[in-house]
């Protein structure tokens, strides 16, 4: 049950108190996934069972990572834990690895292979191999990583899946077999408060009166 807590707008501006079960969940509009703006940008809102936890896939971004050529200006690429080289870029040039031949990787004799290499090959062990890069010199390589994220939803059964400073949050993301798109999530546009009752363990919401 939830009990309106008037007489508290004081403490922050448009803010209604209202007390919620530790087991409820706060929501927006009957809306478990919304979005409110803190500091300028879009932050969502999840709700569900209090103190529990919610897995969230961001979608696949590069993680650039440099590598030093070898002695024969060859970078080696292991195979990735995903088994997928989808999205390769070395150096911001992207490699599609599918088409490539399977050879072996010769012996290197003074900055040169034993057997000419002149493009760009696959390993017997899957690994991809650039070729004709400058030897010790730093070499840019990126692949598409899933990214997830862990969410702990708080006693009032909301959490927060906010950008890192400096950024947005991805256009889109998962929950679950759920596709969520940030531009059309329910705009609350001011996120609820949650606050621990030091008197009986339970928490209190405070939603935005405008709600």
């Amino acid at each position: 049950m939830k009990h309106k807590l008037l007489g508290l707008t004081a403490l922050t501006c448009g803010i209604v108190a209202s007390y919620i079960a530790p087991a409820a969940a706060i929501q927006y509009q009957s809306s478990t996934v919304y979005k409110a703006t803190e500091n300028g940008v879009d932050v969502a809102y999840l709700s569900g069972s209090a103190n529990s936890t919610i897995q969230i896939k961001l979608g696949a971004t590069d993680r650039p990572a440099a590598r030093l050529a070898g002695a024969c200006g060859e970078v080696r690429i292991p195979v990735p834990s995903s088994g997928s080289f989808a999205g390769l870029k070395v150096d911001g040039t992207a490699i599609d690895a599918s088409s490539l031949p399977t050879f072996s990787i010769p012996s290197c004799l003074n900055g040169t292979f034993a057997e000419a290499r002149p493009d760009n090959f696959k390993a017997p062990n899957g690994a991809v191999i650039i070729v004709n890069k400058t030897p010790q010199s730093a070499v840019t390589i990126a692949l598409p990583s899933e990214q997830t994220r862990a969410v702990r939803l708080n006693g009032c059964g909301f959490g927060r899946l906010a950008p890192a400073t400096g950024s947005t949050l991805p256009s889109e993301f998962m929950i679950g077999a759920t596709n969520y798109t940030v531009s059309s999530l329910p705009d609350a546009q001011k996120g609820p408060i949650c606050r621990s009752l030091p008197n009986n363990g339970g928490f209190e919401g405070y939603v935005p009166a405008s709600w």
